[in-house]
């Protein structure tokens, strides 16, 4: 009985091997495409270079399947078509049809010396700066009397110039110009004659407050005029009872002592007036009886300098206390920059301001082709940790009063000596990938790029740190045109790259 089941087992087994076999065979036909070629038959080198190789007779180093096959022996051919086909010998025009046109030699014509600009060829056997299809290619243009008659040029010159520091910032009022009007008295806004931003005069009233205790100070004023011109009468009549040896000197003695208690009242009420902004024109208008207005308690607030009204802190009909404040006034004839320098630039900063004061300029961007001057003072007690960067005080003039606080700033100030530096037109520095550069009159048809570095800007002004000599003729307007011409190969005009 074991016996049968063992022979059944191994009978089981062995159907489903020889069913795998088959099925594994099947399937390897249907989806190989060469399934019945007779590849026994077949030359070894047209299917497989290794047909036929009996890799289970190999040593050891059968494990690489391509191990003493002896490929280094083989035709290259046999495995790759391309095989011991040298790309990096080929001609160039093998890939590229402008192959053997040299862009490199004038990569950065920019900086090339004329004559070098003059010696390169293109692919058309002539000299690229003679070609009206390459010619740009060298940062070269050849203009017509029509275009030429759009262009303006200029010879440069070196002229003095010290050495700068720029800076930015932002522009603030001057506190020392700034006021900020309060109430004295408690009382009731009357009226109020302006509106922010309005120019307002020194001495023009600003707005009325009608105060009860101005009222009462009025009246005293006037109660203790009236007593003064009483205690006068009675004094000159004891004067004179005493003359006639009637009256007793200490009538007379008592009698000028009520006269001079009165004055000085008076003198102590007019002062307290004073205090509360009424002029010395109003407070004798009290006094003779005529100033009806403040004798009702009307107070005229007027403004103490000349300047611009900032901020109006109350309306018509508001109650308002004593110390209130009611406008803020100030003079934007001058104002306050602060500057922020570089931590690289302070020590110069700073040693400078030790010997005086720093002259220099600022623009904006609201008035870019203006320069407004300015004056560095002083600089802040410590660094911004955020920026590394040092305040700097500068006082701005701003006689035309175009320029307002809060308007951001670029500047730069002089520092040391005048040096010769050269100095372009904004207009004439034109800029592409971030380099900046000029076109230059080569001749009366002929003008050629040649970059620049920037020192520093100023306005509608440029400092020029080199590439051009003194006596250059530069084009400070129509250079957009030039430069349009010789960025035509990266739209994909002249010569195909």
């Amino acid at each position: 009985m074991k016996k049968n089941l063992a022979s059944a087992f191994v009978i089981t087994i062995t159907m489903f091997f020889i069913a795998f076999v088959v099925n594994t065979t099947l399937f390897s036909q249907t989806s190989d495409p060469h399934a019945g070629h007779d590849h026994a038959k077949a030359p070894a080198a047209a299917v497989d270079p290794h047909a036929g190789h009996d890799h289970e007779k190999e040593p050891a180093a059968a494990a690489d399947p391509h191990a003493g096959h002896g490929h280094e022996k083989e035709p290259a051919a046999a495995v790759d078509p391309h095989a011991g086909h040298d790309h990096e010998k080929e001609p160039a025009v093998a890939a590229d049809p402008h192959a053997g046109h040299d862009h490199s030699s004038h990569a950065n014509p920019g900086i090339m010396s004329v004559e070098d600009l003059f010696k390169p060829e293109c692919e058309h056997n002539i000299k690229t700066i003679d070609c009206d299809e390459c010619r740009y290619e060298l940062g070269a243009v050849k203009v017509s009397d029509q275009a030429k008659a759009m262009l303006k040029t200029l010879k440069i010159s070196q002229t003095q110039r010290r050495n700068e520091i720029a800076f930015r910032g932002e522009l603030e009022y001057d506190n020392q110009l700034f006021r900020t009007v309060a109430n004295v008295l408690p009382g009731i806004v009357s009226s109020i004659t302006v509106r922010n931003g309005e120019n307002v005069e020194q001495g023009q009233i600003l707005a009325v407050i009608e105060s009860a205790e101005l009222s009462h100070l009025a009246l005293e004023l006037r109660k203790l005029v009236a007593e003064l011109d009483l205690s006068q009468k009675k004094l000159a009549r004891e004067e004179l009872l005493h003359d006639k040896k009637v009256g007793a000197m200490q009538t007379v003695q008592e009698a000028r002592a009520s006269r001079d208690l009165k004055a000085l009242e008076i003198k102590c009420s007019k002062e307290r007036l004073a205090m509360f902004g009424l002029s010395g024109k109003d407070i004798d208008a009290i006094a003779a009886g005529r100033g009806e207005s403040t004798q009702k308690g009307q107070l005229k607030v007027i403004s103490p300098i000349q300047g611009r009204v900032v901020k109006v802190h109350v309306n018509i009909g508001s109650a308002i206390s004593e110390q209130q404040a009611i406008l803020d006034i100030v003079n934007i004839k001058q104002l306050r920059a602060i500057g922020q320098i570089k931590e690289s630039d302070i020590s110069t900063v700073i040693t400078e301001l030790k010997t005086g004061d720093i002259n220099g300029f600022i623009t904006t961007q609201a008035f870019p082709g203006m320069l407004y001057p300015v004056k560095a003072v002083s600089a802040d007690a410590g660094l911004k940790s955020t920026t590394r960067t040092l305040g700097i005080q500068l006082t701005v003039k701003n006689a035309d009063e175009l320029l307002r606080p809060g308007m951001f700033i670029e500047g730069t100030l002089e520092i040391g000596q005048n040096q010769q530096k050269q100095i372009l037109p904004a207009s004439a520095v034109l800029e592409d990938e971030g380099a900046s550069f000029v076109f230059v009159k080569h001749s009366d048809s002929m003008y050629l790029r040649r970059d620049i570095g920037i020192e520093s800007r100023h306005g509608d002004t440029v400092v020029v740190s080199g590439g051009l000599e003194d006596g250059t003729e530069i084009v400070v307007e129509g250079g957009f045109l030039l430069k349009s011409d010789i960025l035509r190969g990266k739209m994909g005009a002249g010569c195909a790259h």
